[in-house]
């Protein structure tokens, strides 16, 4: 009920609107800019991933090329074989040599190589001054006797001769003769686990996020410079877009809340570094965005009272001055007021109900002229009524005067002007039959051949069973009138008019109008075919008028057509539905 003026709908739906794309705005912005801090977050993730793991990819390869040396080489194979002192010393020193030019040589906390029985061992390493001595006795906990498979780059463990503790990633190898399989010693190789924590230890991880490194099937936490196992998170199955292939990013359930977690292979066997992202972290907070609506809906509210104002001075005035004058036009007050004829499209308005004041004043002045006009019409027609029951009367007693004179044309052609007119003033339906078309013209051609004196002549080829077929009333009596007026008079001499009819198609009938007369010229055709007064018994029912009565009962494609040669004849075709007066089909049989 508060909203029916045109102002308060426009101001509500103009702040509706505002207030509905400033929120649609809003909101697209909060999403677009969250998802692309997302997305930002998790490439600056992957990118240091990616260079952590390209660092630990390099030692590991040459920690592998160690490994493979050490198995390999035939100095060692022959010192595990052989004995004497000398031959330990110098495998000894050379084993040393290798370790101290591995590129990765500082994460060898120890390396140990012995015979299958243990009788013999060779050890170093990085850790040797921090560590309890390796002897035969003890390097069973790291090589077991029945020890004869390869177990590389696998888990994490403690280092067991460590006086603190320490962790490192062990590796064991069996070592083989270079020409058969036949294993001859074992490898165990401890690689510190600072191979990992050198490359992090300046790593900033953002608030509420940790570091993975998963080796196989163990996944283990980096924290506090310790490696802890902990399970494998579940995967929600919700993927992000990355920039490398191998890269991927899943959303995880982990203690209880939604992290993303970012994986990043490093290159090396199954090996890779995680780390998670707090969704919480990188969202923003509820209450921030509903701040900013609120700030958005009372800058709209603000805006809504301005424009409010704004169309109270442009709209609000302008109508209600407008709505006063039609006030006053209601109350019969037509005067022309120029003070609503503003220059906008108000003006416009004004203006049109100033012209529709002025064409109601002029519309009821005329209706007071038409009522009189009315009443002195009717007074005429009233002066001019005569009883056609008198004139008929009056047709028949002269009729019978001229029979009991023996008058024998003055009697027939009084008996058909009476029926004629009794036709002519009865004539309701526009459709009539053939067979009463061909009476009424049979009663104008009985009048007009006294007329003339017998030098007309009317053939009437139409076949009786066609007399059903319905026509326009007074369709035939125009055309033979006109071929008498136009072609038989001007001959001079006799003449005649022929009517005949003939079938087209299953719905179509065609009735000529044919005379011998002089013919017509085209420019005198077309004329004919152009007016509607013939000056003959209608004066208003020419060529013309039967042509659009033809259209009008029928419609297209039916009417007429005119042929014509000078000096010879004149044609009238005539194409009516093969239809009876009521519209039913005529019946052929």
């Amino acid at each position: 009920m508060r909203f029916k003026t045109l102002k308060s709908k426009i101001t509500l739906l103009t702040v509706s609107f505002t207030l509905l794309l400033a929120i649609l705005v809003a909101s697209f912005s909060f999403f677009m800019f969250r998802s692309f801090a997302l997305q930002s977050q998790i490439t600056s993730t992957e990118f240091n991933l990616q260079f952590i793991g390209a660092k630990a990819r390099q030692s590991m390869i040459a920690l592998d090329s160690l490994v493979r040396w050490v198995t390999t080489n035939s100095q060692i194979t022959t010192y595990l074989e052989s004995d004497g002192v000398e031959v330990a010393l110098a495998t000894y020193e050379r084993v040393k040599e290798e370790v101290m030019n591995n590129l990765a040589q500082q994460y060898v906390n120890r390396i140990i190589i012995t015979d299958l029985q243990h009788t013999k061992l060779i050890h170093t390493g990085q850790q040797m001054a921090a560590s309890k001595p390796v002897t035969v006795l003890n390097v069973t906990s790291v090589l077991p006797t029945t020890f004869v498979e390869d177990t590389t780059w696998s888990t994490i463990t403690s280092d067991p001769f460590l006086f603190t503790d320490g962790q490192v990633l062990p590796i064991r190898r069996v070592i083989t003769r270079s020409s058969s399989t036949e294993v001859t010693g074992q490898l165990y190789l401890a690689v510190s686990s600072a191979l990992i924590l050198d490359l992090i230890k300046d790593y900033t991880l953002p608030e509420g996020t940790s570091l993975y490194l998963t080796i196989g099937q163990d996944f283990y936490e980096i924290k506090d410079g310790l490696f802890t196992l902990v399970d494998l998170p579940r995967s929600i199955d919700r993927s992000y877009a990355t920039s490398g292939d191998a890269t991927t990013v899943a959303s995880v359930r982990m203690n209880g809340n939604t992290h993303l977690l970012v994986t990043c292979p490093t290159g090396f066997q199954d090996i890779s570094l995680s780390q998670t992202l707090s969704l919480g972290k990188i969202q923003f907070q509820n209450s921030t965005y509903v701040a900013l609506l609120v700030v958005i809906t009372v800058l709209v509210l603000f805006f809504g009272l301005g424009l409010t104002l704004v169309l109270n001075r442009l709209f609000n005035r302008p109508i209600s001055k407008l709505q006063e004058r039609l006030k006053a036009i209601a109350e019969s007050d037509f005067s022309h007021d120029a003070s609503i004829e503003w220059g906008d499209e108000l003006g416009d308005i004004g203006r049109g109900i100033n012209d529709l004041a002025r064409q109601i004043d002029s519309l009821l002045e005329r209706r007071v002229a038409d009522e009189k006009n009315k009443q002195e019409l009717e007074y005429r027609m009233l002066q001019s009524q005569i009883n056609p029951h008198f004139l008929y009367n009056t047709l028949n007693s002269i009729k019978w005067m001229a029979t009991l004179q023996h008058a024998t044309g003055i009697a027939e052609m009084t008996t058909s002007l009476s029926r004629l007119l009794k036709n002519v003033s009865k004539a309701e339906d526009p459709v009539i039959s053939l067979a009463e078309e061909l009476d009424l013209l049979n009663d104008y051609f009985t009048i007009q051949k006294y007329r003339y004196g017998g030098t007309l002549q009317m053939v009437n080829t139409i076949d009786g069973r066609y007399g059903s077929i319905g026509i326009p009333r007074f369709t035939l009596q125009p055309l033979v009138e006109n071929a008498i007026f136009h072609g038989l008079e001007p001959k001079g001499s006799t003449g005649a008019v022929t009517l005949s009819l003939i079938e087209e198609g299953e719905d179509t009938i065609t009735i000529i109008v044919e005379d011998d007369g002089v013919g017509i010229e085209e420019h005198t055709l077309q004329a004919l075919l152009a007016t509607s007064s013939t000056g003959g018994m209608f004066r208003e029912i020419g060529i013309h008028n039967v042509a659009k009565r033809i259209e009008y009962a029928f419609g297209p494609p039916w009417g007429l057509d005119i042929e014509s040669k000078v000096g010879s004849y004149t044609r009238v075709i005539i194409r009516i539905p093969k239809r009876t007066k009521e519209g039913t089909p005529w019946p052929s049989s």
